[in-house]
């Protein structure tokens, strides 16, 4: 005769105790959760059979491991489901969103601390000077109000707010965020932070102003009294062939090519980093030719801001344009020649939309005739006396 198989006990066990007062209770008995012994005990046996139906529905859908939240993280487990349902939200996707966004940066540097970071990089990498000195100007300044603060605990309210600032102009807060965006760059490459917030801002829009230009007279004046203070080849090359003040202040002598009438601009000296060969005009041959290049750099930079203003004196020139010399190439150049291409290659632009954003002023081609036609006032000797020709 086949032996029955004996019946599994019932999950949760249910049993009675009574007490020495004579009162019976009834105990569930949850059996080992998460290494302990779990028992809820109840008045009356309808309450402990009701729980004992409720653990065993709990069980099926989740797990023995339901039974060892504790009574107050069941009460925060609630309260932040309400706080996330009427959002679609569940509370593990919150808890992802919070270890992705918040735990992973927990350890990342300060914002002062990135941008020390940033700035021993880039000189490591020989960035240039300048381009050190305008990183760590601006950068600085945003990190200073930042104290002890992290990237990725900024919001776009806090860069919205800090960039509001009345006392800046457009292009300035242009600038700035052109810089905090590298900053973000820097910091999302190195894993300190998951999204470029700079770039949710809008930039605000500068205003087209007509670039600033010295008038024929004004340059004729410039170029007869640069060679007195040293800065013969600064303005000419500058008002004849376009070149950058940084690119003229890194420049050697030898990029100078009288015989071959053009003017190299390294790589290493180019803002691009880009090489590029500028061919000389009659008249920058002509001045150049009035002084000694030297074998060294073609401007001494310890003299040079001194040098300048004793320049604009001599010449009368009260208040200087901004890139006032190199607007001046490209404007006079532009309406003389009418190539935005030529004149947008000799001056280093790859786009031709730059020359006209920046540097065309409106210029009369008369006007840009004479401008061509400046040159050096020559000197013979008739009778031993000195005189000035046409």
């Amino acid at each position: 005769m086949p032996v029955k198989p004996s019946k599994k006990p019932k999950w949760p066990k249910l049993y009675s105790r009574t007490h020495p007062s004579g009162q019976t209770s009834y105990v569930v008995d949850l059996g080992l959760v998460a290494g302990k012994r779990q028992r809820k005990t109840f008045k009356t046996k309808q309450e402990a059979e009701t729980y004992a139906d409720q653990a065993r529905v709990a069980r099926q859908n989740e797990g023995t491991a339901a039974f060892s939240i504790s009574g107050a993280l069941r009460v925060d487990a609630t309260k932040a489901n309400e706080i996330l349902s009427p959002y679609g939200v569940t509370l593990t996707e919150a808890a992802s969103f919070y270890l992705k966004h918040v735990i992973d940066y927990q350890n990342a540097p300060t914002v002062q601390e990135i941008v020390d970071r940033m700035l021993a990089e880039g000189k490591a990498n020989q960035r240039r000077d300048r381009t050190i000195r305008d990183l760590r100007s601006r950068l600085n300044a945003f990190a200073e109000d930042f104290p002890n603060r992290r990237l990725s605990e900024l919001t776009v309210e806090d860069l919205t707010d800090w960039i509001s600032d009345d006392q800046w102009s457009a292009r300035s807060k242009i600038n700035y965020l052109t810089k905090i965006s590298q900053l973000y760059n820097y910091a999302q490459k190195h894993k300190w932070v998951d999204a470029n917030l700079a770039e949710r801002i809008n930039r605000p829009t500068a205003e087209d102003k007509e670039p600033g230009i010295f008038t024929v007279d004004q340059a004729k004046a410039l170029l007869n009294n640069a060679g007195t203070f040293g800065l013969m080849p600064y303005i000419a090359i500058s008002l004849f062939a376009g070149l950058r003040s940084a690119e003229l202040m890194r420049s050697e002598a030898s990029a100078i090519d009288l015989n071959n009438r053009v003017v190299v601009v390294s790589a290493l000296v180019a803002k691009k980093r880009s090489r590029r060969v500028v061919e000389m005009c009659d008249a920058l041959v002509a001045w150049l030719g009035t002084c000694t290049l030297g074998t060294e750099h073609l401007v001494d930079s310890k003299t040079f801001q001194e040098n300048m203003t004793k320049l604009r004196t001599a010449a009368g020139i009260l208040k200087w344009p901004p890139n006032g010399l190199r607007h001046s190439f490209g404007s006079y150049h532009l309406s003389f020649h009418g190539d935005a291409m030529k004149t947008a290659a000799l001056m280093g632009h790859k786009d031709p939309s730059i020359l006209h954003n920046h540097y065309k002023a409106l210029v009369l081609k008369t006007e840009a005739e004479k401008y061509w036609n400046l040159r050096p006032v020559t000197v013979v000797v008739v009778d031993s006396e000195e005189t000035p020709a046409e």
